[in-house]
Parts: structure tokens; sequence; C-alpha cells
């Protein structure tokens, strides 16, 4: 039966493409050049068939795995359910970070979205303008029910920070995981980047490309892909620069760190020692 049978379901702006890029590497594993497809969620895409979505993996390749990333299937408890009614064998990862770096990496990427305006502050955006910041980060609130539908042997939780403290172990769990045979680690350096720009960067993406995705998502899907493309986003984020850190007040950062207590218990839980709540 062809069938997509591995789905990274976010978190978004936790590390979605790096553990999408991560695995590509494998011999036996095809990701999707395309990203989000939001086929099992109410999100807007391009593809609106079976067939369609099948059209973008090459089942006669013989892989031992198709799998694909949407940053947000995560969201949608119903979205456990259709994935697990579509192909009940299917493997999940979900890639978590530190809650409070991965809510100032998607205030940044909100700005480049228009979400958020260029002067908005993180306290503004926090406090009455982008509820989504706080509710991405609550880990705890989300995957549990992904968890409980497809059980440990086929839905796992990957740390961002530990993958990237420690990658040839990372690589490992994976490949047990997924019962794949052993490779080599891929070389960190040599994976693709997805920085978020700069505010000059930004002004240009909500001119250019936010139209394009908002009203032709198949359009955007294509540009995705294309190399020349890509080649043309990285001259401009060397040309315009990457979004610089969000600085964050000692106060602000004890209210979140409050705000996050049962998150923090959340990974704790789940085995991860590179998170501490302060």
């Amino acid at each position: 039966m062809n069938r997509v049978n591995l789905f990274i379901i976010g978190i978004n702006k936790a590390g979605t493409n790096w553990l999408n890029n991560f695995l590509a590497q494998h011999p036996d594993v095809f990701m999707s050049d395309v990203k989000e497809f939001n086929f099992f969620n109410n999100r807007e895409s391009g593809t609106e068939t079976l067939d369609e979505y099948h059209r973008y993996f090459p089942f006669s390749d013989g892989y031992d795995y198709y799998g694909e990333a949407s940053a947000h299937y995560y969201e949608d408890e119903a979205v456990a359910s259709r994935i697990h009614a579509y192909n009940p064998s299917a493997k999940l990862l979900a890639v978590v970070r530190d809650p409070i770096d991965r809510l100032r990496s998607q205030y940044r990427y909100h700005k480049q979205l228009g979400v958020i305006d260029e002067d908005t502050t993180l306290e503004e955006a926090l406090t009455e303008k982008d509820p989504a910041l706080l509710r991405d980060s609550h880990y705890e609130r989300t995957l549990p029910v992904f968890a409980d539908r497809f059980g440990p042997d086929q839905f796992q939780v990957v740390s961002l920070e530990r993958g990237l403290r420690n990658p040839e172990a990372e690589w490992k769990r994976l490949l047990d995981y997924l019962s794949l045979s052993r490779a080599p680690c891929p070389d960190e350096d040599s994976l693709p980047k997805n920085p978020t720009g700069s505010a000059s960067f930004r002004q240009l993406y909500r001119m250019t490309i936010r139209p394009i995705r908002r009203h032709t998502p198949s359009l955007y899907r294509w540009m995705l892909q294309s190399l020349i493309v890509q080649q043309a986003k990285s001259g401009l984020l060397r040309l315009l620069g990457t979004a610089k850190k969000t600085s964050i007040s000692s106060s602000l950062r004890a209210e979140l760190c409050a705000e996050f207590a049962p998150t923090y218990e959340y990974l704790y839980d789940l085995g991860f020692d590179v998170y501490e709540s302060e």
C-alpha cells in the first residue's frame, strides 16, 4: 500500500527544518522537498486530493520511509485521528526547543509574515496582539494527544538543543526509533538553514512573497522547491542580513518561566535534561 509513513508534526519554529533535513540524509528515507502540505489539518493548502498529495512521493523508488513535515499539525488534535485513519502504522516525530527561545523565534517570524507590525515589542505582542506566541510553546497541551493515539513505538519527541549538542547520539536515537540501517551521521554544517531575515528582508518578503503565499499556495509550494528561488533568498539574506536575537528583560523572563513551568516539567518528564526553568 503506497502511503506516507513518516510525519514531522511540528513544533512551529522549534526546528522542523533541521529535523527534516537531518532525516533526509539517510539513504532509505525520502523527505519531500515540499514542506507545509497541511493535508491533514484545516489550514489552506494547494493539495486538495489524496492523488495530488501522493504525487509528491516516489513510492516506486523503494525507500523505507516516505515523509513530510507540516509544522502546524500538532495544533489540531483531530490530525492525530486523521493520520491514524490514513496510515495506522505511520511513525510520527515532533521537535521541541526551549519554549522561550521558540517564542522569540516565532515573534521575529510573525513580523516577517506581517502578523504583527515591525515596531511591536515582544511585551506588546504577548499581552494583546499575538496569542499564538504563548499557545504554541505549551507543548504539554498538544503533544500528549498524539502520544496517546500512536503510542511510544510510533510517536517520539526530539529536542533541538540535545540534537545540536550531540548530533551523533541523536542520529543513533532516530535510526533506532525508525529501525533504519546504520549510516554516517550528517555533517551539521552541510544541512540547509532556514533563518528569519532582518527587518529589511522581512519588509521585502511582505511585499513580494507573502501575497503569493496567501493567494496562490500552489505557486508558493513550487517556489519552495525551486533552486533558483532558494539561491536568490540566500543571496538576499547575505545582503540584507538575518534577524537579531530578541532581547528579553529579566522581569519578562521570570514571567515566562512561570508561564511555562508546566512545559518545562513536561520536557523533564520526557527525559530532556537540557531545559531548566529559572
